[in-house]
C-alpha cells in the first residue's frame, strides 16, 4: 500500500484528492496547503509520493520546492501548457483532471521503475511549440491513445518484462497480456517491443 502526502491550495482540492487516494487503496500521511505546510507534514514520516493538485496561477517553481517526494501532479483543467510547465518544474508524474484511481495506481507503479506518466493529450501539436521541453516528442494518431490497462503494459514493457511477467505483474493471464502488447505494437505503429518502447518515449508516454 502507498503512502500520500496531499497537497491542494483550497480545502476542495484537498477533499477531490483523498477521495482519490482513498479509491486507489493508498495511505494517506496528511495534507498540507502550503509548501511551509508541506515541509512540516513530512517531518511526520515517509511517504512514497505527493499527490498534489496543480495550483491556479502562480509560481511552480516555489510550488515544487520541497521534493523529498516524487510529486504526482492533477491538472485542474486540460491546458497543455500548464501541465507542461508542472512537468518542466519538476513534477515526476501528471494526470489529467479526470484520472480516477487506476491512472493513480498506473502513475505509483510507474514511479517504483524509474518511469514518469503523462496524458497522451501532451503529445498533440501545441506542445511541439516548446522546443526546449519537447525536442524529441511526436504527436500521438489520432484514434490511436492506450487505455490504462495498455498503459501499464507498457509500462511494463518499458521495464523489459516478458509477457509472463507482464501477466504476473498485473494479475492477467498470459494471453491476455500477449493481447495487450499486440496492441500497443499496433497503435503505436511498431515492429518491435523494443520500438515500441522507443516510440513511447517520443510521444511522452514513458520516460527512460
Amino acid at each position: 500500500m502507498a503512502t500520500l502526502a496531499l497537497y491542494a491550495a483550497d480545502a476542495a482540492g484537498r477533499e477531490k484528492l483523498a477521495a482519490l487516494a482513498w479509491d486507489a487503496g493508498c495511505r494517506i500521511l496528511g495534507h498540507a496547503e502550503t509548501p511551509h505546510a508541506l515541509v512540516r507534514l513530512m517531518e511526520h514520516g515517509a511517504v512514497d509520493a505527493i499527490l498534489a493538485l496543480l495550483p491556479q496561477g502562480g509560481e511552480l517553481s516555489a510550488w515544487l520546492a520541497e521534493r523529498r517526494a516524487p510529486f504526482i501532479a492533477i491538472a485542474r483543467s486540460p491546458d497543455p501548457g500548464a501541465m507542461r510547465a508542472a512537468l518542466a518544474a519538476g513534477a515526476a508524474a501528471l494526470l489529467g483532471p479526470g484520472a480516477g484511481a487506476d491512472e493513480l495506481r498506473l502513475a505509483l507503479e510507474a514511479l517504483k521503475h524509474g518511469l514518469s506518466i503523462v496524458p497522451a493529450a501532451l503529445g498533440a501539436a501545441p506542445m511541439r511549440e516548446d522546443r526546449s521541453f519537447a525536442r524529441d516528442i511526436e504527436p500521438a494518431s489520432s484514434g490511436d491513445s492506450l487505455t490504462p490497462r495498455e498503459l501499464e503494459v507498457l509500462a511494463a514493457l518499458a521495464d523489459g518484462a516478458s509477457n509472463k511477467a507482464i501477466a504476473r505483474r498485473l494479475g492477467i493471464s498470459f494471453h491476455t497480456a500477449k493481447f495487450h502488447v499486440a496492441a500497443i505494437l499496433d497503435k503505436l505503429d511498431a515492429d518491435s517491443r523494443t520500438e515500441a518502447v522507443a516510440e513511447a518515449a517520443r510521444r511522452g508516454l514513458v520516460m527512460l
